[in-house]
């Protein structure tokens, strides 16, 4: 589901996991450069390797060089790891004076804009209020704009399996309050450092499987050849083709970068970034809306598609799509004070969505052809083929495989599993048909309520 016309495409399952408390946001750099203006990973190292005065023939400068000029390469990502420029600078440094430089180069402005922060702890709030987020930023950004949430570092992380898990969790570590050093005993920065984390001693590891044992997972603000993410993943040895616990926020369509994401068992859930992030983050303000205030999510929405379907953006339709797909949506729906009037019917039926053109008064002597696409498609349809002549305004149109129908199953009725089979709600088997799902029968009360209107007959 789309909450922008121009944002990512949230899945549905994911949404209502988060509803449900069942959901942790996993935040990377990308969260503090986006308006906060910090550095991501490749930048950290550069600015360290300033801040040490490292020479010109330091090999952690020419690699930071080289780095810069090879770029990513698509569908593979970055060809050096940057966590490299960290292990070669050891060899230089003490490690004492690098981890200094990297808290300094990572001090927050005064007044730094902590909007994208505010948007990440709404969504990781459960039910009952707790904050669940993890971060392997060093920063304390989440902290500064969310007073007396507990915050903890490696190597006394929570126990995740534990009903008090929660609070703001820097699984490679966070600097101290006044941004001068590490502030905890694990600060990961280097190839060493995450050896140690996810392979040699293996805490980070066991803390993600324990993780990902209670809850999904989404990642924010990081790329598939991060560092963190490709030792996180490869520890944990995920497959493709798994059913995926967990999600990642991909820029862009491109599928190799996506490919990425999904090789290491992760789906890739993207977005258009050619005019900047600003999608990604206002989508995420928008669904921090909605975490805010569910019940008022859902009214608001109902009370909007009362006007119909003809007078709303695809995107909404889609919104509407999404909430009759699943079970406490469409219970919603069957108990709004106002019902969505009978013209939502034309687009729930796949057949009327993709109806063929026709005239506006074929009894006149107009031409105006009206196309039902137009007004009923939702943001996620598979456009039909367009008319070549004539003698296509005399031939059905033809529905895309796979095309969205409310009356048809969907993964949500598979909950219903006491019953081994169920009724349709319309067409030939509907009369002689077993019982109904949960779903489909809130759908039949919002169709009693409705039943008295010309169009739904």
């Amino acid at each position: 589901m789309r909450f922008l016309a121009n944002g990512p495409s949230i899945p549905d399952d994911l949404l209502i996991a988060r509803d449900a408390g069942d959901v942790i946001f996993f935040c990377g750099a990308g969260v503090s450069r986006h308006r906060a203006g910090l550095p991501d990973f490749l930048k950290l190292g550069g600015d360290v390797i300033g801040l040490l005065g490292a020479g010109q023939r330091s090999l952690a400068r020419k690699l930071f060089q080289r780095i810069r000029e090879i770029g990513p390469m698509d569908g593979v990502g970055g060809l050096v790891a940057t966590d490299q420029i960290f292990s070669l600078l050891e060899r230089e440094f003490e490690q004492k004076d690098i981890q200094e430089k990297v808290a300094r180069a990572i001090r927050p402005a005064d007044g730094v804009d902590l909007s994208a922060h505010r948007t990440l702890i709404d969504l990781s709030r459960g039910r009952d209020g707790t904050v669940r987020l993890i971060t392997t930023n060093f920063d304390r950004l989440f902290e500064q704009c969310a007073d007396g949430v507990a915050s903890s570092g490696p190597p006394m992380l929570p126990d995740p399996r534990s009903a008090s898990f929660g609070g703001i969790i820097h699984l490679h570590g966070r600097v101290n309050a006044d941004y001068t050093g590490p502030g905890d005993e694990e600060f990961i920065v280097s190839r060493a450092d995450f050896g140690r984390a996810y392979l040699s001693n293996g805490w980070a590891t066991r803390f993600m499987q324990s993780l990902l044992d209670r809850f999904q997972i989404v990642f924010v603000g990081y790329a598939a050849d991060d560092p963190p993410v490709q030792y996180l993943l490869e520890a944990l040895n995920l497959h493709a083709g798994n059913r995926s616990r967990l999600f990642a926020f991909q820029p862009g369509n491109n599928m190799d970068a996506a490919a990425l994401w999904e090789h290491r068992g992760v789906r890739a859930i993207s977005f258009d970034n050619s005019h900047g992030f600003d999608p990604l983050w206002d989508s995420l303000a928008a669904w921090a809306e909605r975490a805010r205030d569910v019940d008022g999510w859902y009214a608001n929405l109902l009370a909007t598609a009362a006007v119909g379907p003809a007078n709303l953006d695809p995107h909404v339709r889609g919104q509407i799509a999404h909430v009759l797909s699943t079970r406490e949506g469409a219970r919603r729906a069957s108990i709004a004070d106002t019902p969505l009037p009978a013209s939502w019917l034309l687009v729930l039926d796949a057949r009327q969505r993709f109806g063929k053109p026709g005239l506006v008064d074929p009894y006149g002597e107009s031409t105006e052809r009206i196309d039902p696409y137009a007004s009923l498609s939702l943001d996620f349809d598979t456009p039909p083929q367009p008319d070549e002549g004539v003698e296509d305004a005399l031939r059905d149109r033809a529905i895309p495989d796979g095309s969205w129908e409310v009356f048809g199953p969907t993964q949500f009725d598979q909950d219903d599993a006491q019953h081994p089979s169920f009724g349709d709600f319309c067409g030939d088997r509907a009369a002689s048909s077993g019982v109904l799902t949960s779903r489909l029968k809130d759908l039949g009360i919002w169709f009693q309520r409705i039943a008295h209107q010309p169009m739904a007959l």
